[in-house]
């Protein structure tokens, strides 16, 4: 259960962290503006599994023959560089071999990209702490249900604290992380 609180705090401040910093406050969000667009939401959550599991499974094996290095910051940063690399990659491939496939994903790549980084370069800053691989899948996989599951309540939580008997002061940002740090304490339960 310990870890099933850690993983559902962490994934909902790695939403609301990008939806803050990233995404021009709340309503403009990348994140946010997937699940209005309920058939890009299941591609979008796919990219991010995908290039997260890649992130941190190469980071958990650079971790298993790089013993002496305590890098966080430097395993976070080379998890988003291959995250960078599958993007431009999966651009290059489906412009040049697949121009239809290239227009349905093209808009939703740039999204998985930075939520890719997002979601999983902190995964790959603790990866050696990873014991074995199939643990390492498991955070990547497991990173983008986390995904799918942070969107859902924040859209749900928008939905809800958009009401009018919500005080004009409070409204918007402020009911937000009220809303956001009621969650928390309520994941930090399973701690």
């Amino acid at each position: 259960m310990k870890y099933l609180g850690e993983f559902l705090s962490y994934i909902l401040i790695a939403v609301f962290g990008q939806n803050m910093l990233l995404g021009r406050a709340l309503g403009m969000s990348d994140i946010l503006t997937a699940i209005n667009h309920k058939k890009s939401l299941p591609k979008l959550l796919l990219l991010v599994g995908c290039w997260s599991t890649a992130g941190v499974m190469l980071m958990w094996l650079i971790s298993r023959f790089v013993t002496d290095m305590d890098g966080y910051v430097l395993f976070a940063l080379m998890h988003s560089l291959i995250c960078a690399a599958l993007y431009f990659q999966s651009d290059r491939v489906l412009a040049r071999f697949s121009p239809e496939a290239h227009d349905k994903w093209g808009e939703i790549l740039p999204h998985a990209l930075i939520n890719s980084i997002v979601v999983g370069a902190p995964l790959s800053a603790l990866a050696s702490g990873i014991p074995n691989w199939y643990t390492a899948l498991g955070y990547g996989i497991g990173s983008a249900l986390g995904l799918g599951l942070g969107i859902v309540i924040i859209k749900n939580g928008m939905a809800i604290l958009d009401r009018p008997d919500i005080p004009k002061a409070f409204r918007g940002v402020p009911i937000m992380l009220i809303y956001i740090g009621i969650l928390s304490l309520g994941f930090c339960a399973f701690l």
